[in-house]
């Protein structure tokens, strides 16, 4: 008997397998085989996620600008965060009675259309602005899936952080600057995949490094130059002579460092302490299969922010600290359990097709809940009402073989380019559209507005004297779009002795994002040639799967290789 059988997805056509372990998810969360491969599941959530895309529109209710990820344009009512969060309207008074004549996704979105959304979503943050998807700040402006942080700015997905400007995917750093996948460092710039390093520009894959500039595949190493042990008095010479405090010395130095970080060897992936898992950006992970950017997890399969003990969750994206027994859904929160097909219900268990739903439990079809028991399509039911009713509706829906998938595509609140989507998958407008998603067509962002010109302005932030930059307008180089720097951003420039940057926050986050790698997984096999290692002349035969994009042409080592070279 074969452990495994294989279907078209219904999307894009391509044959994909469900193996012997996929069945056995199914059967534990009891819904249908899927109809899409993993890759437009994946699609199909982020399709509904919007993180970034801001406007500025009126609050529905009382009236005040607000800044929104629902541009003006949406046919829904819209109020700020004061307002949705307040104690004055319930959900509920928007109840519907489940008609068994009509498809059960028309019934849901028709509620989707008629409650209120909030602007932007995040909770218990003091003196910050335009956060989303955020909980626990202080004093931060711009960061996006971040919590527990203080006085950071233009950040995505960081944790535990202080004064970091344009940082992402990094855990308890402080004073860090346009850096990714770092940890516990300090004052690092222009870095990726770092732990516990400080005072360091330009390094890669770097463990317990100081006073180190362009380097690769270091550990437990100070004053170091593109590799290369010098003496400090060395170091402080290079330093004052590149001029990092210059856009033309950052940008002398960052070529410099990109053309020997080739040379290199790479990991297959980021993987640390790892046991059974493929994917990458894993680290203290067990029987994650799939998966990326993942932490102290176990037994996960295509998820991506499965982190601090998530367990037993599939197909989802961000599930939160303590998270199990999830399937299909993104952004669950902190310690929630047994959701299947949801989008943004924090903290909340026994949910199934529901949105925006907040510590909430046995609630089917519903969005906007808080607090609430035994709702389907945001009506109130008895217990013994709502199961009975609960197991009429998944009878329908298995029968019609939908039971698991999420929400069609017609039914997110966003267009294709305004949603996280678009950076995982890239679609032009034709090909969205064609596969069913929306597109958005209102503009984002002001052109040609700009007060100053960059030829205009000093190269080092040494010679910036501006005092009251927050009515200075500049324009991006990459896109043109105009944007601002806040007073306490050219703080953070001052105090690191960073250049102005000269893209937009856009610009700068997309750059990183990139600089990731898809979350996909190819196999390839070791280059690793080295004669001394455990393969001897013959070089490496070992395989793996990896998320380096072939193109992209480094010379990536298996652990075993990789590790003789570094250690």
């Amino acid at each position: 008997m074969s452990d495994f059988k294989t279907k078209n997805c219904s999307q894009c056509a391509f044959s994909f397998a469900i193996t012997a372990e996929d069945s056995i998810w199914y059967n534990k969360f009891d819904v249908c085989d899927p109809k899409l491969c993993p890759r437009c599941r994946a699609q199909r959530r982020l399709a509904f996620r919007n993180e970034r895309s801001f406007y500025k529109r009126p609050c529905d209710k009382c009236k005040r600008d607000v800044v929104s990820m629902y541009s003006p344009n949406k046919p829904y009512a819209v109020w700020c965060h004061d307002c949705w969060f307040a104690d004055d309207w319930d959900p509920k008074d928007f109840g519907k009675d489940y008609n068994p004549s009509q498809p059960f996704f028309e019934q849901v979105e028709n509620i989707w259309r008629q409650v209120p959304k909030v602007a932007l979503i995040h909770v218990r943050s003091v003196n910050c602005e335009y956060l989303n998807v955020c909980a626990d700040n202080k004093n931060c402006y711009m960061i996006v899936e971040s919590s527990n942080n203080e006085d950071s700015i233009h950040c995505y997905w960081i944790q535990k952080t202080r004064g970091c400007v344009d940082t992402s995917f990094s855990h308890e750093c402080e004073r860090c600057y346009e850096s990714d996948d770092i940890y516990n460092c300090y004052q690092v710039r222009y870095s990726k995949g770092c732990h516990d390093c400080r005072d360091a520009y330009f390094l890669f894959d770097c463990r317990n490094c100081s006073d180190c500039i362009g380097c690769v595949n270091l550990r437990n190493k100070r004053y170091c130059i593109f590799n290369k042990q010098v003496t400090k008095e060395e170091y402080r010479k290079f330093l004052d002579e590149a001029r990092l405090d210059t856009h033309t010395g950052v940008e002398k130095i960052q070529t410099q460092f990109e053309k020997f970080k080739a040379t290199q060897p790479h990991k297959y992936a980021e993987a640390v302490n790892t046991v059974n898992c493929t994917g990458n950006y894993l680290k203290d992970a067990k029987n994650c299969i799939d998966c990326f950017h993942t932490y102290e997890a176990e037994d996960c399969k295509y998820a991506l922010h499965a982190w601090r003990d998530a367990k037993d969750c599939v197909d989802t994206d961000t599930t939160g600290r303590g998270v199990q027994m999830v399937y299909n859904s993104h952004n669950t929160g902190i310690n929630a359990s047994n959701c299947i097909c949801c989008a943004q219900c924090w903290g909340s268990m026994l949910l199934e097709y529901c949105s925006h739903c907040h510590d909430s439990q046995n609630c089917f079809g519903s969005t906007g809940l808080r607090k609430a028991k035994y709702c389907i399509l945001n009506k109130q039911y008895s217990e013994e009402e709502y199961k009975k009713l609960k197991a009429q509706i998944v009878e329908r829906m298995k029968r019609d073989e939908i039971y698991g998938e999420f929400f069609p595509p017609s039914s997110s609140a966003f267009g294709y380019n305004e949603a996280c989507v678009q950076e995982q998958f890239p679609l032009t407008k034709e090909n969205a559209l064609a596969q069913g998603f929306k597109w958005e067509y209102h503009p984002r962002g002001t052109y040609g507005k700009e007060t100053v010109d960059w030829g205009e302005i000093s190269d080092s932030i040494r010679d910036f004297t501006t005092e009251d930059i927050n009515k200075d307008i500049f324009a991006c180089t990459a896109c043109k779009k105009n944007y601002r720097i806040i007073p306490d951003e050219l703080a953070l420039y001052r105090k690191l002795e960073i250049p102005l940057p000269r893209v937009c926050p856009d610009c700068r986050h997309a750059r990183r994002f990139v600089a990731r790698g898809p979350n996909r997984l190819r196999t390839e096999s070791c280059k690793c040639t080295v004669a001394h290692h455990a393969h001897g002349d013959a070089g490496c035969s070992i395989t793996f799967k990896t998320a380096y994009p072939k193109e992209w042409n480094f010379l990536l080592y298996c652990e075993a290789c990789y590790n003789a070279e570094v250690a």
